[in-house]
């Protein structure tokens, strides 16, 4: 199910919770520390100074990671209609015959089934989603545009866009959605 997000909407962007899954990780692995070393060695902790070991340690480093790609996974849950103008992204255009009355509903259902749609506006007809952003992947994201009924244009990017795997991933997600919009 896909919702469009209103400007009085409360919800979390995908950006912050990845910088708190992050922090979270973060913390969990530093606590386990903090016991093993208490644990072992007995050694007592001051909770200001391991307070900002873990700011320094446990903090900055995931805003860091998370604000060098902030454009890109910002880009998906924005409203802008735009098409993205990331480096190595990859576009193609589908023919598209709709089985009913409302073919950019039936394109936004088949894309919804595979991927996680993070913005669509039915008016424009304009849709963007992404993949799963994993440990060892950043994922990639989409935009998907109904020009008319039977033309859909989509670009495909990367978050990480120095990544080889991710590059070859873009043509791989290509095919796939030529499949999904010809069944």
């Amino acid at each position: 199910m896909c919702r469009i997000l209103n400007a009085g909407d409360y919800d979390m962007r995908f950006t912050v919770r990845l910088f708190l899954f992050w922090v979270s990780i973060f913390l969990i692995f530093y606590l386990a520390v903090l016991g093993v070393v208490y644990l072992f060695w007995g050694l007592q902790f001051d909770l200001w100074h391991a307070a900002l070991v873990f700011f320094l340690a446990g903090v900055i480093p995931p805003a860091l990671i998370t604000a060098y790609f902030f454009r890109r996974l910002d880009y998906m849950e924005t409203e802008k209609l735009d098409p993205p103008s990331f480096s190595g992204q990859k576009r193609a255009r589908f023919t598209f015959k709709a089985r009913t009355d409302s073919p950019f509903d039936e394109v936004m259902q088949r894309i919804d089934r595979q991927w996680i749609i993070s913005f669509s506006d039915r008016k424009n007809r304009v849709l963007k989603f992404r993949t799963d952003a994993r440990m060892m992947s950043w994922g990639l994201g989409g935009y998907l545009s109904m020009k008319d009924d039977q033309t859909v244009e989509v670009i495909v990017y990367p978050i990480h866009p120095s990544s080889r795997r991710e590059q070859l991933m873009l043509t791989q997600l290509l095919r796939v959605i030529s499949s999904v919009l010809k069944n």
